[in-house]
């Protein structure tokens, strides 16, 4: 597993960037009430989200993220409130506070379901992670970090599906994403 401090470390917020889902999605989303960025890293999410007004809580095990994170927020004014928390150790309490919860490249199975007790009804939620088998050494070699396929569809057969995506192998297509998922769905 990797020192995630140790990574962001080397890493600005500048560069980082809202996941495929979200961005290629933005017009579902209003532009107003709260949204969380659950595993938030760096914050491509939570900015992107934040620049079309919403008032972003965002979670991340590393406090060097987090850090930088907030100090973007506050030289930027925008409503990004991160905070540091072991999401697999401290699991939410966030009855219904959320209009948008987006997760990226993050996956705790035993928390899961309480991603959908987080949001507000007709409340989004966003996510896109790896899947099935490893391609290209990209995401982790381990699978019980990797979604198995129609996991999420499973999880969250409670909520309205909006979209949902999974490439579960390399075909050479142009746009492919081998070993990923995204999904979207309403409460």
């Amino acid at each position: 597993m990797p020192d995630w401090d140790q990574v962001y470390t080397e890493r600005s917020v500048e560069e980082s960037k809202p996941v495929d889902v979200l961005a290629d999605n933005k017009y579902l989303l209003t532009g107003a009430g709260r949204a969380l960025d659950y595993a938030s890293g760096l914050g491509g999410n939570s900015i992107m989200l934040a620049t079309m007004g919403f008032d972003v809580v965002a979670y991340d095990l590393s406090s060097v993220a987090v850090d930088k994170l907030n100090n973007y927020a506050e030289h930027e004014n925008k409503s990004i409130h991160a905070e540091v928390r072991d999401l697999e150790l401290s699991p939410l309490q966030c009855q219904q506070q959320f209009d948008v919860v987006v997760v990226s490249y993050f996956l705790h199975r035993q928390t899961l379901p309480l991603l959908y007790d987080c949001l507000k009804k007709e409340g989004l939620l966003f996510y896109q992670t790896f899947s099935g088998k490893q391609y290209d050494s990209q995401g982790p070699s381990n699978p019980d970090f990797r979604l198995k396929r129609n996991e999420l569809l499973e999880v969250f057969g409670n909520m309205e599906l909006i979209f949902y995506r999974e490439d579960p192998e390399i075909t050479g297509q142009v746009g492919a994403l081998p070993g990923q998922v995204q999904f979207i769905a309403k409460k």
